[in-house]
């Protein structure tokens, strides 16, 4: 699974590029002089759900270019009869924000190699594999939290092993702790295949050491944001708004607020503005408005001076680095909270600093190529560290016991029992 998510790891930082070149149908639009505001996305989200009475838009990412789509995520609207969310066989839907016009929608998750679903396909893989969603993030948080402890032992093991009283006078005693580290940094040539395979194995680890712990850490803070978020916020004041509310959820879903989403948006706009006065930061475009009816709250988002990114398209409009998420209350439109990427608690900056690389919000091409190249080194060490270790346990198996020729004796040769004739 390792090898997995490195491959594919190479591959998403061009996610963006990749979507719109084979997945422009329902990606890319022409763009029109009249333009578009942000009240004409609620009612193109009014009019999807209304196509489709099954479904809940219950996340409206507003385009960041003029020939962006509108892209929202759905999950099922509750049945008045059975009380339970409808069966949905997508969810994601795009729209043409100029015209209103449904481009399509697509399953996340579900295995299809139809050119609207290849670029998801491939990015699913890299967090959740073949496995339903919520296993796979649990699956490769997992693996991701071990690759971090590994990388941490890994690099131990590497250190020259401490010298004994008896020789620190001795010649090896005497030399420096970094001199005799060196040697695990190197790959020697000429020593034979196995020690060659160790080698490359023990030094680029070791080189690329920094970005291994970075992209472990990040992946389980990905995947599994529920525990990072409880872990962070045990030792350090740490917001998630969708992962920690502000407030406790509700004891039932809220499936028609008082406050409707127009009136989220102009409470959204105000409050953004009052805090960035408040905080000393400025506001960009708005990124997304989402609705958890679970917890009768709406989010926010905007892209601000504390983000971190390139320009102003975001890979991830609603990741925790890229954009400013605020927290307001469905029941009576009061404000719960502001969550910046930057500048506002030290620990979701480290975390924002870190996840932005991860998913290369920032460093522009250069970093994705590195980023890229990065994903097929930690190939070359996955298969390089399964050879080692068949090797190892090649050699460790027991040989066969060759049958010792003296101690059999022919059956014509033996003596004779008593009795016997």
């Amino acid at each position: 699974m390792l090898l997995v998510i490195a491959v594919t790891g190479s591959i998403i930082p061009y996610y963006d590029e990749l979507e719109r070149a084979v997945n422009s149908t329902l990606r890319v639009v022409e763009p029109q002089q009249k333009g578009w505001t942000l009240r004409d996305m609620l009612v193109i989200r009014e009019q999807l759900e209304r196509q489709d009475p099954r479904s809940h838009v219950f996340s409206l990412q507003f385009p960041q270019r003029p020939d962006d789509s509108v892209f929202s995520r759905v999950t099922g609207a509750i049945d008045p009869a059975t009380g339970e969310p409808f069966e949905l066989d997508y969810n994601e839907v795009f729209a043409n924000p100029y015209t209103g016009e449904r481009l399509g929608e697509r399953a996340i998750g579900h295995f299809s190699l139809q050119p609207k679903d290849l670029v998801g396909q491939i990015f699913y893989w890299h967090y959740a594999f073949i496995f339903p969603a919520a296993i796979g993030m649990l699956v490769f948080g997992i693996l991701a939290l071990v690759w971090a402890v590994q990388s941490l032992i890994g690099f131990y093991l590497t250190t020259p092993a401490a010298i004994g009283a008896n020789k620190k006078n001795t010649g090896a005693g005497r030399k420096a702790f970094f001199k005799r580290w060196k040697v695990s940094w190197q790959i020697k040539r000429g020593m034979g295949s196995t020690r060659l395979i160790f080698d490359a194995h023990r030094a680029i680890g070791l080189w690329l050491w920094v970005l291994l712990l970075l992209f472990g850490v990040t992946g389980f803070a990905l995947n599994l944001p529920g525990y990072y978020v409880r872990f962070m916020d045990t030792f350090t004041d740490y917001a998630h708004f969708q992962e920690l509310p502000p407030r406790p959820a509700l004891d039932k879903p809220l499936l028609n607020p008082p406050v409707d989403w127009y009136k989220a948006l102009d409470l959204g706009q105000r409050y953004m503005g009052e805090q960035a006065q408040a905080q000393g930061f400025e506001v960009g475009k708005a990124a997304a408005l989402e609705y958890r009816r679970d917890l009768g709250m709406y989010f926010y988002l905007a892209h601000t001076s504390r983000d971190l990114q390139d320009g102003d398209t975001p890979n991830e409009t609603d990741s925790p680095a890229t954009a400013a998420t605020l927290a307001i209350d469905a029941r009576d439109g009061s404000y719960l909270g502001l969550q910046l990427p930057t500048g506002q608690r030290a620990s979701n900056t480290i975390t924002s600093w870190m996840i932005a690389l991860h998913t290369t919000a920032i460093g522009g091409l250069p970093w994705q190529i590195a980023v890229s190249v990065f994903g097929l080194i930690v190939s070359t060490i996955t298969v390089t560290g399964v050879l080692i270790w068949w090797r190892r346990r090649k050699f460790r198996s027991p040989k066969p016991r060759e049958r010792d020729n003296r101690s059999v004796v022919p059956a014509s040769q033996k003596t004779p029992v008593q009795g016997q004739s």
